[in-house]
């Protein structure tokens, strides 16, 4: 009998599942390129409610930070500064459809501390902001398969924002629309502490300009 380890299980796993959307959406082909995400319309109690569940958010980052699964060493959690954030933004919360690629494949992800982690390359987003577009790679991470995730660089990083790039991720509203939110943008763990493993953004997930949303840098650091 052959045993797969669990990375190897979740691989054909996800390839499977891939494999099974392909033919339950046959009729519907999702590889075609699709019109830049755009900023989401909500009236004054849909912006309330947004603005709202962000408060919630931060504060629930807030509370991360002071548990055992935070980015912090253990010496460091209590009394420490909590991660800082940009005021809510509503044009950042962005609806778009997502392009998926036709012949999808697994990536072996550049990495700090001289690592690497798999994803797989599932499609891409078309941003446009500021007179440019830009088209983001979606990934799913293999030990997390039901995740859209997106590293990013921007503007703001090195300066406003970590030097290493921040992360987003796409919530599904249906198959053809999609919420790519920067205003739940967050650092990596290595930001605050080297010795975590930390995905690198790719070249093309960098945006030539700000997203002023999201987490910022740690104070002191870029």
């Amino acid at each position: 009998m052959t045993i797969l380890s669990r990375g190897a299980l979740a691989a054909l796993t996800l390839l499977a599942a891939v494999a099974l959307t392909g033919c339950a959406k046959k009729a519907d082909d999702l590889t075609q390129p699709v019109a830049p995400a755009k900023p989401d319309v909500g009236n004054d109690a849909t912006v309330s409610m947004w603005r709202s569940q962000y408060e919630q958010h931060k504060q629930q980052w807030h509370d991360t930070f002071k548990s055992e699964g935070s980015p912090l060493p253990e010496g460091q959690r209590v009394g420490s500064e909590e991660p800082r954030f940009y005021p809510y933004a509503p044009e950042w919360r962005l609806v778009g459809d997502l392009q998926r690629l036709p012949a999808q494949k697994f990536d072996r992800m550049p990495a700090t501390r001289g690592k690497t982690q798999d994803y797989l390359e599932y499609g891409r987003i078309p941003v446009a902001a500021n007179g440019d577009t830009v088209t983001l790679m979606v990934y799913r991470p293999l030990e997390h398969p039901d995740q859209f995730f997106i590293p990013f660089r921007d503007a703001t990083s090195g300066d406003e924002t970590y030097g290493g790039g921040r992360y987003a991720h796409l919530d599904s509203m249906d198959v053809h629309r999609w919420v790519l939110d920067f205003n739940n943008a967050y650092n990596p763990y290595c930001a605050y502490d080297s010795v975590w493993i930390c995905p690198l953004p790719p070249a093309e997930n960098t945006l030539p300009f700000p997203v002023r949303a999201g987490m910022l840098a740690p104070k002191g650091h870029s």
